[in-house]
């Protein structure tokens, strides 16, 4: 894997996910939004939001025991990133303390699960805490110390 190309293997991966998220219909402009996103009065954050719109790769590190989970790449949306968060749309019910991996496009995450919120049967809004960002690597697409091919 000398000449691993990272952002040609994430292209491969996304291609061969299946996205099952069943977005809202008063969502129909969720890919159209960016920027700042609006506070609330009770939000509690310590840093400023930007609303990010892209897909996203998540696989699972540290599962809950008693929810077995694949080791097959979760096809995601983003939502939104702070400097320690960050926000993303999934199909399934995420649990608070299962620690995540999310690949992008130009770099990727691990993370921590801290609140997840249904919005319809196949679209759940799930918070996570940022534990480490990484720059592009072959080791984003390891599972239990094998290469995932696509």
């Amino acid at each position: 894997m000398l000449d691993f190309d990272y952002p040609q293997h994430y292209a491969q991966v996304v291609r061969a996910t299946h996205w099952d998220i069943d977005l809202p219909e008063e969502w129909s402009d969720f890919f159209h939004e960016s920027g700042v996103a609006p506070v609330a009065y009770s939000d509690q954050r310590q840093s400023q939001r930007r609303i990010v719109r892209t897909c996203g790769l998540l696989y699972f590190d540290r599962a809950l025991p008693c929810m077995p989970r694949s080791c097959r790449p979760l096809g995601i949306f983003t939502r939104d990133f702070s400097k320690n968060a960050c926000g993303i749309i999934t199909p399934i019910e995420l649990y608070p303390e299962e620690d995540v991996r999310l690949i992008l496009p130009t770099f990727w995450l691990q993370l921590r699960v801290v609140r997840a919120f249904r919005h319809q049967a196949k679209c759940y809004e799930i918070g996570m805490r940022l534990l480490h960002r990484n720059n592009p690597s072959q080791d984003a697409f390891m599972i239990g110390g094998r290469f995932a091919e696509a």
